[in-house]
C-alpha cells in the first residue's frame, strides 16, 4: 500500500526552497523590537512566523502585531527549535545578545542581532567562529557604518594619516527629565521571567528601574572597568 502525503498550501509555504520567504523569529519585544516588527512586517519576502518575550503582556502585544498566525514562545529556546523558523532578530538587553546569536546559529538560523554586539571583545570572536563553524549568515545592527563617511575615517585611521591612536574618549548623553529616581527593589511582576531576562547576567533582585526596559541605566564603567550591576 502505498502512503499518499497532502500538503496545505501553508505547509507547501514552509518548505525550504519552495518560494523565497523566509519565516522570521523575534526575541524581544520592546522599543527596538517594536520597531523591528514592524519594519519586517512591510518586508514581502517575510513570514512572521514566532516571537519570544518574557513578559507577558508584551508577549501578548507581540503576537497581536505580527498576525494570527504567528507563535508565541515564553522560552526563546523553545523558539529555535521550531522548524518554521529560519531566522532570528535579537532585540533583547545587551547581556543576552552574544549567547543568544551564538545558540541562534547552532540552531541552525541565520541571525539579526540589536548593538551592541557584544559585552567585551573575546565575545565577538566567539560569535565569529560559531558563526562560520555552522554557516549561517549573522548581520549587526550598526547601520551607521554603512556611511561612506565612516567608510572613509577608517581608511584614514587605517593608513595612519591621523598618526598613531593611542587612546579614544567617547562621552554620551541622555537627558530624560524629571529623571528615573532610585526605587527600592522588589518583587518581579508574575507576568514577567525575570530569571529568563537575567539570563547570563549576575542574579540580582528585580528592580523596576532594571528590569523590564530600563537596563543599561545600571552599568558601571568606573575603575576602567565594566561592571554588571543588575542586567
Amino acid at each position: 500500500m502505498t502512503r499518499r502525503t497532502f500538503l496545505t498550501a501553508a505547509a507547501y509555504s514552509r518548505i525550504l526552497g519552495a518560494n523565497d520567504r523566509v519565516g522570521v523569529g523575534f526575541i524581544g519585544y520592546g522599543l527596538i523590537g517594536a520597531q523591528h516588527v514592524f519594519d519586517f512586517k512591510n518586508q514581502k519576502d517575510v513570514d512572521m512566523v514566532a516571537l519570544s518575550e518574557a513578559y507577558q503582556p508584551r508577549l501578548e502585544q507581540g503576537v497581536a502585531t505580527c498576525g494570527t498566525r504567528t507563535k508565541g514562545y515564553r522560552d526563546f529556546r523553545k523558539m529555535l527549535e521550531d522548524r518554521d523558523v529560519q531566522a532570528v532578530v535579537v532585540s533583547t538587553p545587551d547581556h543576552w545578545h552574544a549567547l543568544m546569536t551564538m545558540m541562534a546559529c547552532a540552531a541552525g538560523k541565520d541571525v539579526y542581532v540589536e548593538k551592541p554586539l557584544t559585552l567585551f571583545v573575546r565575545e565577538g570572536r566567539w560569535m565569529v567562529q560559531v558563526a562560520r563553524k555552522h554557516n549561517r549568515v549573522v548581520q549587526v545592527g550598526t547601520q551607521q557604518r554603512s556611511g561612506r563617511h565612516y567608510q572613509k575615517a577608517r581608511e584614514l585611521i587605517q593608513s595612519g594619516y591621523i598618526g598613531k591612536v593611542v587612546s579614544v574618549r567617547m562621552t554620551a548623553y541622555r537627558n530624560i527629565m524629571p529623571g528615573f529616581g532610585s526605587p527600592p527593589d522588589g518583587t518581579p511582576p508574575h507576568d514577567f521571567d525575570y530569571d529568563m531576562w537575567l539570563g547570563p547576567a549576575p542574579k540580582r533582585p528585580f528592580n523596576k528601574q532594571r528590569g523590564i526596559y530600563h537596563f543599561r541605566w545600571f552599568w558601571d564603567y568606573s575603575g576602567g572597568q565594566m561592571t554588571n550591576l543588575g542586567a
